[in-house]
C-alpha cells in the first residue's frame, strides 16, 4: 500500500508563519468591530427554496398550443345523446369565414334537461397546456342568431382537464361588441384569467376540452372559435366629469304619472309587445303602465323596459343593500308570478344584470289577486350578484313568455331595519 504523505508546519515555516500572522489580523479586525458595536449575522449562501419562474408570453399561440378550437371541421364536436335538449351541427349556408359555421338550437327545461349544451375536444382530444398563455388569451368566436335578437348570450364557457376537473366562465355582455345578438356577426371575447382555476382545481397543463353549457333557449350561430392573443381594453370613462355618486335622496319616484325626468323607455307597441301608459283605474295619480306581451311569437326573446333616476349618472347603491326596497303597485293574473313571467333588475355601466324572479312572500296578502291593486316590496338585499352595486346604471323590468300586467307608483324606498 502506498504510504500517505503528510506534512507539518515545521516543514513549511514561511507559511506557518502567514497563518499566524492572518489568524491574529482576523481576531483583533473582529475585537474592534465588535467594540464599535458591529455584529455578524450568519447567513446561508442556498435557502433551498427555488424561485417562482416567470411565464414568457410564447411569440405565438401556436408555439404553446393549438389555437384553432373550431374552424371548418366538426370531428371533435359532440352533442348530448341522452336528452334532446340541444340540437347542432355544421351548417354550410350561413357562415362568417370559409365553409362552414356551427348551427346550435336548444330549450333548457329544467324539469326535463338537467344539461344543454355541446362540447369541442379541439386538436383531437390532445391533453392542451394553456399555462403559458393563460393570462395573455382569450377565446374568441363569432355569434349570430338565426333569426330576430337575443339581449346577451345565456351560456357558461366550461374547461375540463382529463381528470374531470373544470373552471368556468359566464359570457357576459362586457365581452360582446353590441349590445345585444342580432342577425349580423358579431365577435365575443371570453378572457382565458376569467376562469377560476381553484374553484374545481382545473390541470390548466392538461385540458381536454370546452363545454357550452346553455340556459334558458335560443338559437344562434357560432364560427371561427380559436384562441387569441389579448389585451384588457381601458374602461371608456362616460360622462367623465360626471361625480361618480350623485346626491339621492330617498325616495325615489321612479314612476307616478310618467317615468321620472322623462328617462324612461320601453313604451311601444310591435307584434312582440304593446306597452302604453293608460288612465283607466291607474292605482294612484291618473296613469299606469299597461303591458301585455308573447315572446313565443318569431323575432320576440325579450321585452324590457327601463329607466334612470339619476340622469343617467352612475349611481352607488352598494350601501344601501340592507335597506332600500323596490316598492310598486301591480295587477295581474293570478299566475303571473308562478309561471316568472316579470323580472325586476339593474343593470350597470359595464351591462352586467342581476334580475329576480318575485314570489308571493313579497306580494301584499301572500297571493296575487286577479284584477286588485296590490303592493308589492322588493329588498335590494334579495338581488343575486351580477351587476355592480357601486355602478348602477338603470332599473329594469323585464317580461318573459306571455302575459298582460298593470304596473304603477314604482318607487326605491328605505326601511329602517
Amino acid at each position: 500500500m502506498k504510504e500517505e504523505k503528510r506534512y507539518s508546519s515545521e516543514q513549511f515555516p514561511i507559511v506557518n508563519t502567514l497563518y499566524s500572522w492572518g489568524y491574529l489580523m482576523t481576531l483583533a479586525l473582529c475585537l474592534v468591530m465588535s467594540a464599535c458595536g458591529i455584529q455578524f449575522q450568519e447567513n446561508s449562501l442556498y435557502s433551498g427554496v427555488e424561485p417562482a419562474e416567470a411565464v414568457v408570453r410564447p411569440k405565438s399561440i401556436s408555439m404553446a398550443v393549438e389555437p384553432i378550437i373550431f374552424d371548418e371541421d366538426a370531428t371533435n364536436f359532440w352533442l348530448p345523446t341522452d336528452i334532446d335538449c340541444t340540437t347542432g351541427g355544421i351548417e354550410s349556408k350561413v357562415k362568417h369565414s370559409g365553409n362552414n359555421a356551427l348551427l346550435i338550437e336548444w330549450e333548457r327545461d329544467p324539469k326535463i334537461c338537467e344539461w344543454a349544451g355541446f362540447g369541442i375536444g379541439w386538436d383531437d382530444w390532445a391533453g392542451k397546456d394553456l399555462s403559458e398563455v393563460f393570462d395573455y388569451a382569450a377565446i374568441q368566436m363569432y355569434v349570430r342568431t338565426t333569426k330576430g335578437k337575443m339581449f346577451g348570450l345565456p351560456a357558461v364557457l366550461t374547461l375540463e382537464d382529463y381528470s374531470g376537473n373544470m373552471a368556468w366562465s359566464y359570457v357576459g355582455s362586457s365581452y360582446f361588441e353590441r349590445y345585444y345578438l342580432d342577425e349580423e356577426w358579431q365577435k365575443v371575447e371570453v378572457p382565458l384569467n376569467t376562469f377560476d382555476l381553484n374553484e374545481d382545481g382545473l390541470d390548466i397543463t392538461n385540458v381536454k376540452q370546452l363545454m357550452f353549457e346553455l340556459q334558458a333557449a335560443g338559437s344562434i350561430y357560432l364560427d371561427d372559435i380559436k384562441l387569441v392573443y389579448y389585451e384588457q381594453k381601458p374602461k371608456e370613462i362616460w360622462l367623465p366629469d360626471a361625480p361618480t355618486t350623485p346626491t339621492v335622496n330617498y325616495p325615489v319616484q321612479l314612476f307616478g304619472d310618467e317615468f321620472i325626468n322623462g328617462h324612461g323607455w320601453g313604451l311601444l307597441k310591435d307584434h312582440c309587445q304593446d306597452i302604453q301608459l293608460t288612465s283607466t283605474a291607474p292605482s294612484q295619480g291618473q296613469k299606469a303602465i299597461h303591458a301585455t306581451w308573447d315572446t313565443s311569437k318569431d323575432d320576440c326573446y325579450q321585452v324590457t323596459m327601463g329607466v334612470s333616476w339619476t340622469n343617467w349618472f352612475p349611481v352607488d347603491i352598494s350601501g344601501l343593500k340592507d335597506n332600500l326596497v323596490i316598492s310598486l303597485d301591480i295587477k295581474g293574473s293570478a299566475d303571473l308570478l308562478t309561471k316568472q313571467a316579470i323580472r325586476f333588475g339593474f343593470e350597470d355601466y359595464e351591462r352586467q344584470t342581476s334580475f329576480l324572479v318575485i314570489d308571493n312572500s313579497m306580494l301584499d296578502g301572500g297571493t296575487l289577486s286577479p284584477n286588485q291593486w296590490q303592493q308589492l316590496q322588493i329588498p335590494l338585499s334579495a338581488f343575486p350578484a351580477g351587476a355592480n352595486l357601486k355602478d348602477i346604471k338603470q332599473f329594469l323590468i323585464r317580461m318573459d313568455k306571455a302575459g298582460e300586467v298593470y304596473l304603477d307608483n314604482i318607487r326605491l324606498e328605505m326601511t329602517n331595519s
